[in-house]
């Protein structure tokens, strides 16, 4: 049976409403921000790191800020993958791409941890830096709004 939609249009139960895939180059160019932003400030700090406690530790910050360029890498790619218009398959792959860059993650530290000469104090650091970057340069980047304490302008057209 069809059913009417608000709009006037017909759709069968259980179909799943079309998405307009993420073709917007600010979102692709933030993506892309977001990413060099995580690799430059983890060798930045690598190599503060390695100046100030030595190259063993600007090796270990170094690692941490892979683990996390590396694991938001895979989720850019998969939450940026056309989808064809099909709203069910982007949200299985929203689903599918944070679950395996958490499991990509842990796989990463668990790998650095059987080294056993693990720095962690720096790994944890650049890990950290990335997480902070992921956050730090889309909100910087979003439209800037009026702080709410700020009066409205008058009204003139009430009366």
């Amino acid at each position: 049976a069809l059913v009417q939609r608000n709009d006037g249009s017909f759709d069968r139960p259980g179909d799943v409403p079309p998405v307009t895939p993420t073709r917007d180059p600010d979102t692709s160019r933030l993506a892309r921000r977001i990413l060099t932003g995580q690799a430059l400030t983890s060798v930045v700090l690598a190599l503060l790191g390695g100046a100030l406690f030595g190259v063993r530790t600007g090796v270990w910050v170094l690692a941490g800020g892979a683990i996390g360029t590396i694991a938001n890498l895979y989720m850019t790619l998969a939450a940026l993958r056309s989808v064809g218009g099909n709203a069910g398959l982007a949200l299985r792959r929203l689903f599918t791409g944070q679950f395996v860059k958490v499991g990509l993650t842990v796989l990463l530290f668990y790998a650095a941890a059987r080294r056993g000469d693990v720095i962690w104090p720096a790994l944890i650091a650049g890990y950290i830096a990335t997480v902070i970057v992921f956050w730090a340069l889309p909100a910087m980047a979003a439209p800037k709004l009026p702080p709410r304490s700020r009066p409205r302008p008058a009204d003139d057209s009430r009366g």
